[in-house]
């Protein structure tokens, strides 16, 4: 119903109409949100704690104040659709569903990862899950999908093909290649921008001199949207509900941008917070996605302490495990560069 709701709207188009009572998220869902953005949140500060006490790990792009991005938009896609995440990506590699020991031995480069230890971050993929992060080089992650959609749509059996960036590449040749040959064939292909603000160091807005990226749809004839807190899972799933509705239904592709914050640096050697207005800073540090989920919960549901500290501590245990399991397993030879390249070998 939204979906139809989407085609009459002029661009971008305006999701406050989706936040209605009969859209609000049963309690059950909310509470998985819940726990995978808590999971999402503790794999990033371990992570962190493992790169500032010297471990080594492979390049790592935190997500910490993101979560409520990954895990919103991943609930709502099928198994058979193709997702590619971008390079900070964690929360929405658990929401897929990916092993998080697997996930975690290949962060580690060891060679009990889903890649082997060969991908790292950037280029991890998990083919069981239909997930490929295009993040080492950013421009393909809007080119590559297109041809996803492109088998989708001669397929015809109702799949689409998910590509999400940073703010930054938006700025690339390719996010306007990909979404002109997606527009002019009419693909089955949703892009989502999970706006930070911030490319590394630089601000969006000075750089393009736009307040949301989502208005760069209309120069190609499709819709663009905006979730402006994009800290809030309900809104995020919502409006991600929306937008896949609307592809998957033949209509073609169309633009989804996520607001949300960067609370850390880039990287883990990175400091991250001097270059923003701290103001800005203090004001998106209120918003932080847990803990509006929390309030949420509680206020809402009431949904109890003890409950939430339970789910903590199952996700504590599972990262134990997690972590006893990758630095254990040994690291992944200079050999295995050389396997996998062609098909049979």
């Amino acid at each position: 119903m939204i979906g139809n709701r989407i085609k009459a709207c002029r661009f971008p188009v305006d999701f406050s109409m989706i936040k209605e009572e009969s859209y609000m998220a049963e309690l059950s869902l909310l509470l998985e949100f819940y726990e995978n953005m808590y999971k999402s949140r503790r794999f990033d500060e371990r992570l962190w704690e493992a790169y500032t006490t010297g471990k080594p790990l492979g390049m790592t792009h935190l997500g910490i104040g993101e979560e409520a991005a990954g895990t919103g938009t991943m609930k709502v896609f099928r198994p058979a659709d193709i997702v590619c995440p971008h390079h900070r990506s964690h929360a929405h590699q658990l929401m897929r569903g990916c092993d998080l020991k697997k996930l975690l031995s290949e962060t580690l480069l060891k060679s009990t990862g889903v890649c082997q230890g060969k991908a790292g971050e950037a280029h991890f993929m998990d083919v069981s899950k239909n997930l490929y992060v295009l993040g080492g080089t950013l421009g393909p992650c809007f080119t590559v999908p297109v041809g996803f959609a492109y088998h989708f749509k001669h397929e015809g059996e109702g799949n689409i093909a998910v590509a999400y960036s940073g703010d930054g590449c938006t700025c690339e040749g390719p996010f306007y290649e990909g979404i002109n040959m997606a527009a002019a064939f009419k693909l089955p292909l949703l892009m989502i921008i999970q706006n930070n603000f911030f490319a590394i160091s630089e601000d969006f807005r000075k750089m393009t001199g736009l307040q949301s990226l989502s208005t760069r749809a209309a120069g190609f004839g499709i819709p663009g949207a905006t979730v402006e807190n994009g800290n809030d899972v309900e809104a995020v799933y919502n409006a991600t509900k929306a937008a896949a509705d609307y592809v998957r239904a033949g209509n073609g592709p169309m633009i989804l941008e996520i607001k949300t914050w960067r609370q850390m640096g880039h990287a883990p050697n990175e400091a991250g917070t001097k270059y923003k207005d701290p103001d800005e800073q203090a004001m998106w540090m209120k918003r932080d996605p847990i803990g509006l989920l929390t309030t949420k919960l509680t206020e809402r549901y009431g949904v109890t302490a003890k409950t939430l500290t339970e789910i903590q501590k199952k996700v504590e245990q599972e990262l134990d495990e997690a972590w006893t399991y990758a630095e254990a397993a040994p690291y992944s030879q200079p050999e295995a560069a050389m396997e996998h390249i062609y098909a049979e070998c």
